[in-house]
């Protein structure tokens, strides 16, 4: 009788632990995202970049979709990436993006 008393306390400790636990992990992840510290040259375009104007995300965009990758997304299932034919797909989208093409293609954008 007393191990199970024993057994039963230390199953309430730990759930009221574990519930503790749970209840701190969702203040938290309701608290808003603070701005670096003050006394800190960080802002928000040196952790993700300069921001993108509509004309280079179209831009990306269509030279996506003209590399061929696109056409490996269709469906409900994500494509095979270690494929030859995606990752030759996706080589040649990458050198379009790095390349003339893709400033080409935001300064046909950007006159839309």
């Amino acid at each position: 009788m007393r191990i199970s008393r024993m057994l039963a306390v230390g199953a309430f400790l730990l759930t009221a632990a574990a519930t503790a636990a749970s209840a701190q992990q969702a203040q938290q992840a309701r608290q808003p995202v603070q701005a670096a510290p003050s006394g800190t040259d960080q802002s928000i375009a040196d952790v993700y970049g300069k921001p993108k104007t509509r004309a280079e995300v179209r831009a990306d965009l269509e030279l996506w979709k003209r590399s061929g990758v696109n056409d490996f997304w269709k469906g409900r299932h994500p494509p095979n990436t270690f494929s030859r034919k995606y990752r030759e797909a996706y080589a040649e989208y990458v050198r379009m993006r790095s390349g003339p093409e893709y400033q080409q293609e935001v300064e046909r954008q950007s006159a839309m």
